[in-house]
């Protein structure tokens, strides 16, 4: 089975940063709970907090389109637009 691969980039404000990462949190715990989902990991910049950095595997693409179709997902969308820049790429393995 070949898995696909999202890596988010949130660059945040610090003024926006806890209500930015409350967001991304509840949909991670939602997220982790769908059956297409093989993980769903929130990570920081070791020396810049302002970059989030959200490392996600799924089982396929219809699995994502299923994720982006949520009401958490949608949520997590309206809550963080024009408080952080994003940056998504969807990757797969070649080995």
């Amino acid at each position: 089975m070949k898995t696909l691969k999202i890596v988010a980039r949130v660059t945040v404000s610090p003024e926006n940063r806890k209500d930015v990462l409350a967001s991304i949190l509840k949909c991670a715990a939602l997220s982790r709970a769908e059956e297409g989902n093989v993980y769903y990991n929130v990570t920081e910049h070791v020396s810049n907090p302002a970059i989030i950095v959200i490392l996600e595997e799924w089982k396929s693409q219809a699995a994502i389109d299923f994720h982006n179709s949520t009401a958490h997902f949608k949520e997590l969308v309206q809550a963080i637009t024009g408080k952080a820049d994003i940056a998504i790429d969807v990757l797969s393995q070649i080995n």
